[in-house]
């Protein structure tokens, strides 16, 4: 997964409808999967969109779950790859302010014990911080934990 957004080089070319959407979503820090799923684009084409974008320089990577997972998996933690994918979501909602609950991420010790913290936050989210990152961080939470 990766993140992109806009950058500072104005937009001064003629870009198609396509690519007016996925530019205008990233004015705000966003991942590629968030993308697909907000402009119902197959992922090929989202990622050409992307490509473009990126070699006109109107938008950068800002950060990448791809290669380098944000949790480092340990073998003796059968939750790391589900704890990763936890705070890729948090962080593709949040940025920088996932950060802050990487550690609450890595004590949880069951499925179950993770899922109950997961909730918890969306309702603070919710009640807090701002009702559409809650909404669509619930949205992943469902794939996530099913």
């Amino acid at each position: 997964m990766q993140i992109y957004r806009h950058t500072s080089k104005a937009l001064n070319i003629l870009l198609s409808r396509e690519e007016r959407l996925v530019y205008a979503l990233c004015r705000e820090e966003i991942s590629d999967v968030l993308l697909a799923e907000r402009t119902h684009l197959p992922l090929d084409v989202l990622k050409g969109i992307l490509a473009s974008l990126l070699e006109y320089g109107l938008i950068e990577t800002v950060a990448g779950t791809q290669g380098t997972p944000s949790i480092k998996p340990e073998e003796s933690d059968p939750l790391a790859p589900v704890k990763a994918q936890l705070l890729a979501a948090l962080e593709a909602e949040l940025g920088t302010k996932a950060e802050k609950y990487r550690s609450e991420i890595e004590q949880k010790q069951s499925l179950a014990e993770l899922e109950e913290w997961s909730l918890k936050l969306v309702l603070k989210l919710r009640l807090t911080i701002s009702q559409k990152a809650a909404e669509a961080l619930e949205a992943r939470l469902k794939t996530l934990f099913t």
